[in-house]
C-alpha cells in the first residue's frame, strides 16, 4: 500500500510539475497576421481633409503571465507594435502625443489566437477590450476595399463594442478596415467622418 501511495504521489507531482512549464505559443498562421515590422510611420487622411499620422515605436515578440498571483508557470505567447499617437481625448486644436500599444496578437486562455486592435488617434478611438477570435475571423472571406491611392483585396472589417455607452462619445470608431497584409487601412466614425492610409513608410 506504502507503494502504490508514493506512486501516485509522485504522479501527481510529476503532472503538476508540467502544468506549472506549459506554454501556449503563437503559429506561424497567427504570425501571419502580423503585418508590421515595427518601424513604420502611417499617415491618415480624413474625408474633411483632416491629417494625423501614428508613428510605430517597435514590435516584441514575449511571453506573458496573465495571472502572476497565481504562480503557476502558464505563459501566453504575443507579438506587440506600440506606438506613438495623437491624444484623442483632446479637441479643438490641441495637440498632445501619448504612447501605446497599438496592435497585438496573443495567445489566449483557450488555445485560440486573438487579434487586439487598440487604435487611438486625432479624435477617435476604438473600443474593443477582448480581442477578436483569429479562428473565426479566418472563417470570414476577405473583402475589397478601394481608396483614394490604393484598392485592397485582403480586407477584414473589425466593428467596435459599444462598452459603458461609449457611442455617446464623439471620438467612437464604429468600425475599421484591416488588410492582412498591409494593417489598418481605414476607421470610420459614427459621425460620417472616415480616415484613409495615404501613406506608410519606414524610418
Amino acid at each position: 500500500m506504502s507503494t502504490l501511495k508514493y506512486f501516485i504521489g509522485y504522479l501527481a507531482i510529476s503532472l503538476l510539475a508540467s502544468c506549472q512549464n506549459r506554454e501556449y505559443k503563437l503559429s506561424e498562421s497567427d504570425y501571419s497576421w502580423m503585418p508590421y515590422k515595427g518601424n513604420e510611420t502611417l499617415v491618415f487622411i480624413s474625408n474633411t481633409g483632416d491629417k494625423d499620422t501614428i508613428f510605430l515605436l517597435q514590435k516584441d515578440t514575449l511571453m506573458a503571465y496573465p495571472d502572476p498571483q497565481s504562480f503557476n508557470g502558464i505563459a501566453y505567447e504575443a507579438v506587440v507594435t506600440s506606438c506613438r499617437h495623437s491624444d484623442p481625448s483632446l479637441q479643438d486644436g490641441e495637440e498632445r502625443h501619448l504612447e501605446n500599444r497599438f496592435f497585438s496578437i496573443k495567445k489566449s486562455k483557450d488555445g485560440n489566437a486573438r487579434l487586439h486592435f487598440e487604435l487611438a488617434a486625432k479624435d477617435a478611438w476604438f473600443y474593443k477590450l477582448a480581442g477578436s477570435r483569429l479562428d473565426s475571423i479566418n472563417k470570414l472571406t476577405p473583402g475589397r476595399l478601394r481608396t483614394q491611392d490604393t484598392t485592397y483585396n485582403d480586407i477584414y472589417i473589425i466593428e467596435s463594442v459599444d462598452w459603458s455607452n461609449f457611442k455617446l462619445r464623439s471620438n467612437f470608431i464604429s468600425r475599421i478596415y484591416w488588410s492582412k497584409s498591409q494593417g489598418l487601412v481605414r476607421f470610420d466614425k459614427q459621425d460620417s467622418i472616415y480616415w484613409e492610409l495615404s501613406k506608410k513608410y519606414h524610418l
